[in-house]
């Protein structure tokens, strides 16, 4: 979890008794509005870091806002897209997934696209294994040097590649979801409290 404090003492100490007032409400506005900007910045980030990040990336992000009564914002990636994007902001070693019963299971196996058609984000579509599977061309099986795959045998008797199986991947971090975060929010945090107070002053002084 992310965690940046925002002092706002410093903005407050001259204020009259109907100002301190809405000193709650507008803390909770500016934490609320810091999470949305780091939350933008990284949503603007993500196609110049990953190859067409789809939609169901893009949605990921997200914000929980700040109450008077409970003055923490939080930006975060929800649970599903973090199950492979945590990787892309630590790095590390991704397995294949456990079976329900532990374990990885026999013959289970990351795949690696090669001459596979992969849809308009870059992945290979929902269905395109078992696509594969229905073609008379394409058989699962080994190459010389024991690496398995989905293979497609060319006229000329030779093996093209469509899809290999991989024991493991190796990431390094290249998301920066937290520095970025911790750096916008920062930056935006006194001009947001001070657009925040102004608004609740407005609002209560009519």
């Amino acid at each position: 979890m992310i965690h940046v404090d925002a002092n706002f003492n410093p903005l407050t100490r001259r204020l009259d008794d109907l100002a301190r007032n809405q000193v709650p409400f507008a803390t909770a506005r500016a934490l609320t509005d810091m999470a949305q900007a780091a939350a933008v910045a990284n949503r603007r980030a993500l196609p110049s870091i990953f190859d067409r990040p789809t939609p169901f990336t893009r949605n990921g992000i997200a914000v929980t806002p700040a109450r008077k009564n409970n003055l923490v914002a939080r930006v975060f990636v929800k649970d599903r897209q973090a199950e492979y994007l945590q990787l892309q902001e630590t790095g590390g070693t991704r397995q294949p997934e456990r079976s329900k019963h532990g374990g990885t299971g026999k013959g289970q196996a990351l795949i690696m696209p090669k001459a596979i058609a992969r849809n308009a984000f870059g992945n290979i579509p929902r269905r395109g294994l078992a696509a594969l599977q229905r073609r008379k061309d394409v058989f699962v099986g080994k190459t010389p040097s024991g690496v398995g795959g989905f293979f497609r045998r060319l006229a000329s008797g030779a093996l093209q590649p469509l899809a290999l199986f991989i024991g493991q991947a190796r990431y390094k971090p290249r998301f920066g979801f937290r520095d970025r975060a911790i750096k916008v929010a920062r930056a935006t945090m006194t001009p947001a409290f001070r657009q925040a107070l102004a608004k609740a002053l407005a609002t209560a002084r009519r």
